[in-house]
């Protein structure tokens, strides 16, 4: 009795891979480095009253969306006046805010990059040019 060629067919491509299989089943441990996940420390949140009218502030002054601004950090300095530590888009600020939500200041606490120097200093010289050049009255044809 002879078995069909479709049965071998069949069969051959599974005998070539069986000793594959084999070899990358090993009993050796796994050499792959172990991620081991990392915490950051807990921290309370910061009070919404504090934290709500720093973000609007710091908002307009980064001109950045509320979403891309966090309240990090509170603390009290006394008479009360809170400073609330804010993390603006990549940027960080330390915002001066009174208990009743009145902001007193922003102060960038990153030192600034020297292509935002020079893009500051670009940007004043031009608006002293700006203001500098008289604005001539156009003349009407008739």
């Amino acid at each position: 009795m002879r078995l069909p060629n479709n049965i071998l067919c069949r069969i051959a491509p599974l005998a070539i891979l069986i000793p594959l299989a084999a070899c990358s089943t090993t009993s050796e441990p796994n050499m792959r480095p172990t991620i081991i996940p990392t915490f950051a420390p807990v921290r309370p949140p910061v009070d919404a009253a504090l934290a709500d009218p720093c973000i609007s502030a710091a908002a307009s002054k980064y001109f950045l969306t509320e979403n891309h601004i966090t309240a990090v950090d509170a603390e009290p300095i006394g008479g009360g006046v809170n400073q609330v530590r804010l993390r603006a888009d990549i940027r960080d600020a330390m915002c001066t805010v009174t208990d009743k939500g009145k902001v007193r200041s922003i102060v960038d606490t990153m030192p600034k990059s020297a292509d935002q120097v020079a893009a500051e200093e670009a940007a004043a010289a031009k608006k002293t040019a700006v203001q500098a050049a008289p604005v001539q009255k156009s003349k009407k044809k008739s």
